[in-house]
């Protein structure tokens, strides 16, 4: 994953170039918000107006739009993970108060020596989870390409890197439930794949979404189809290998707080690890941007310096969304350490 700084760089280049002066203008409009696609760091791409209508235009546009997208997901996760560590803190006797790093780490803390002091174990206590399962809409990632090329959305191919739950045409690695009349022989499948799809794949993918489509388009749709993928409320228990009781106080406590907090935390870890991916095509979209960026100036016209401020807000929201991702992804991996969480 890049950088927050090489993200700023790409952003700032890329705004450099589209207002072709020596910095860029403040996003217009202010904090922006309640437009179509407005992001919490005033990233809205209606603020100039209708830019879509040429080919370097929807680009930049779907840009902006995965960009304000991945700004709100990123302060929604933050928030879900805060949220879950609360009600573990709460369960556990401690305070919730403060920032999202500071609570999570009293409670993974907290959890941790609970478990430690209320049993005496020959072996140990486990908890254990069935992980989440999170699922694409082949169509919607197809209608994300399709609006940035201008294009059906039944002419953009999209295939799944994992399970596709829908119809497959191509190769399958695994079972391959033929259609009728359908062939499955030489790899090739025109059915259901239960197993990795490597051709095209309708329906959902459990899985990652690989779109066939110019660089920028590409980036863009993947990153707004990993913000909508859904994932599935996964189930935790506690299993007790050999263990004895001896405070019963602290492991109750110990249990409610694994039961309260930790399907938001593995839920919020699956749709974190996506996100995360998200993060990376959006720099290749910004770094796309930079090379494309005199088509842009030339297309766009008047509102190349209004659209170029719009990328500034880009530019300054970078590395919060980075460091949001980043933090969310630690104190997730932390509490789940603390409460023994593994899968089967």
């Amino acid at each position: 994953m890049k950088t927050p700084h090489r993200l700023a760089l790409v952003i700032a280049a890329s705004c450099l170039l589209l207002l072709g002066l020596s910095g860029c203008a403040p996003p217009p409009g202010g904090a922006g918000g309640g437009a179509a696609g407005g992001g919490a760091a005033g990233i809205n791409p209606a603020a100039c107006g209708t830019i879509n209508t040429s080919k370097a235009g929807r680009k930049l546009y779907a840009f902006l739009v995965a960009s304000a997208e991945l700004d709100r997901a990123s302060i929604e996760l933050e928030q879900t993970v805060l949220g879950a560590c609360r009600k573990m803190a709460d369960a556990l006797g401690v305070s919730s108060a403060g920032p999202m790093k500071e609570v999570c780490n009293r409670a993974a803390t907290e959890l941790e020596a609970n478990l430690k002091v209320s049993v005496k174990s020959e072996q140990r206590m486990v908890t254990r989870y069935t992980p989440p399962v999170c699922h694409t809409s082949i169509d919607l990632t197809a209608s994300f390409a399709a609006e940035c090329e201008a294009r059906a959305t039944a002419d953009v191919n999209v295939s799944c890197s994992g399970r596709c739950d829908g119809t497959c045409s191509g190769a399958c690695d695994g079972q391959c439930a033929a259609a009728a009349g359908g062939d499955a022989s030489g790899g090739q499948c025109a059915g259901q794949c239960q197993g990795t799809c490597r051709g095209r794949c309708t329906g959902r993918c459990d899985g990652y979404v690989d779109v066939d489509a110019s660089a920028e388009c590409k980036a863009s749709a993947e990153v707004r189809a990993g913000l909508h993928t859904e994932c599935s409320e996964p189930k935790v228990e506690v299993v007790r290998e050999n263990v004895t009781v001896i405070d019963d106080s602290k492991f109750q406590k110990a249990m409610a707080a694994i039961q309260v907090g930790m399907p938001q935390i593995l839920r919020a870890g699956a749709r974190l690890e996506r996100a995360g991916r998200a993060v990376g095509n959006w720099v290749t979209t910004g770094t796309q941007l930079v090379r494309a960026t005199g088509q842009l100036v030339a297309e766009l016209g008047e509102k190349g310096a209004c659209v170029a401020g719009q990328v500034a807000g880009v530019m300054a929201a970078a590395a919060n969304i980075q460091a949001r991702f980043s933090v969310s992804i630690e104190v997730s991996a932390q509490v789940s350490a603390s409460a023994g969480a593994s899968a089967h």
